[in-house]
């Protein structure tokens, strides 16, 4: 048995964004990316007319400027809890998204305990207050279909004061999705690599993760990586190409639906991690994790590797021969993309890592994402996966 959980509905294509007109509501929040309002200064003057025509009361927030932490979360849905709203719209990246779905949390429920939050798929009933409409502006992290938000949270360990945890319940998953390519124009490149490579990552591990087999989101992950392999070189080539910018939107929300039918694996558990030591764009630390995380999971997941490949387009005769065209595929993606492959590469001091490698696999072996990988990993393998980074 398997489910599938999706948004109400997905609107797709330029002037998307008019279907807020369609709404009924009388109170709105936006929490909003400041960079993405500085450069698209007329995609927020267009939802504030539409609340303006409706005559409706709106708020504008912005986002907090990085990866969101708890502490601003909770601070943040006081603002909701001020202005009462029947819909909730976040514009930005994924951390714009994840962190007002969890903000959404606090809305309905103010005073739920650190425990209660994390208590994956058991959060108390959401959306009796507000709708929440999802417009991400960049692609690649799939948040506006996903039950899951990541946020940095306090940790009692003072060698990593503050790890990256997910929340996770379907019920955070948006009502409605806004996806229009024209709100990706403005991505910096480096935002674009990563994200892209996120929504590969995503899709890859759902795809074999310890799950039951989803036909619903496995096709959606099979196509998610084709489109990201295709198309993510061709926007970098031409980043004003809205049909291009098209195809890796669509790509990054099928990564999200992916995710969000099965689960992530051993690439955001210790991915995730690096970023305890300095700051590094979610999709870049999943991503540099993976050839290695591929090489342990083969060992019980070589034909879901080598089904990936196919679809990609690999010509093999065996199995062995398809996994290794989909770790040239991948590298070959990193080669095109200039990205870094080793903590230096990073800018992480290999003598802080050193000291770290002991906190930072336990901190993998316990994250959440680990439990969905297809094989369960030891100390050892953990660290060996970290180990591989060194140059």
């Amino acid at each position: 048995m398997f489910q599938s959980n999706f948004p109400r509905k997905i609107v797709f294509g330029e002037g998307s964004l008019e279907f807020l007109t369609t709404l009924d509501v009388r109170r709105v929040v936006l929490f909003v990316d400041e960079i993405f309002h500085q450069y698209n200064p007329k995609v927020i003057s267009r939802i504030e007319e539409i609340w303006k025509e409706k005559k409706t009361d709106f708020w504008l927030y912005y986002g907090e400027g990085t990866e969101p932490t708890l502490a601003f979360v909770k601070e943040s849905a006081k603002k909701l809890q001020e202005h009462q709203p029947d819909l909730i719209v976040a514009v930005g990246g994924g951390s714009v998204l994840d962190a007002a779905k969890v903000m959404e949390v606090y809305y309905e429920h103010p005073e739920i305990s650190d425990a209660a939050l994390m208590n994956r798929f058991n959060l108390p009933p959401l959306r009796r207050k507000s709708k929440f409409v999802a417009i991400p502006t960049t692609s690649g992290t799939g948040s506006e279909v996903t039950p899951i938000s990541v946020l940095y949270v306090p940790s009692d360990n003072p060698q990593s004061p503050m790890v990256k945890k997910g929340i996770t319940d379907y019920q955070m998953i948006p009502d409605y999705v806004i996806l229009d390519p024209q709100f990706t124009l403005s991505m910096p490149e480096s935002v674009t690599i990563s994200t892209g490579l996120d929504a590969f990552v995503h899709s890859l591990e759902a795809f074999v993760c310890n799950k039951p087999k989803n036909d619903f989101g496995d096709k959606f992950a099979l196509e998610s990586m084709k489109k990201v392999l295709t198309y993510l070189p061709k926007v970098l080539e031409s980043p004003q190409n809205k049909a291009y910018r098209a195809e890796l939107q669509l790509a990054a929300t099928m990564g999200g639906l992916a995710l969000a039918n099965r689960a992530s694996g051993a690439a955001h558990g210790s991915g995730k991690q690096l970023s305890s030591l300095r700051t590094i764009a979610h999709g870049t630390s999943v991503a540099i994790m993976v050839d290695a995380v591929i090489r342990c999971n083969a060992k019980v997941r070589l034909a879901d590797y080598a089904e990936i490949a196919r679809y990609l387009g690999v010509h093999a005769e065996t199995d062995e021969e398809a996994l290794e065209g989909l770790l040239s595929l991948w590298n070959g993606l990193l080669d095109t993309l200039d990205f870094p492959r080793t903590i230096a590469d990073l800018g992480i001091d290999e003598k802080i890592f050193q000291e770290k490698l002991d906190t930072i696999t336990r901190n993998a072996m316990n994250d959440a994402a680990m439990k969905a990988n297809p094989i369960a990993l030891t100390y050892d393998e953990v660290q060996g996966l970290f180990k591989s980074l060194l140059p």
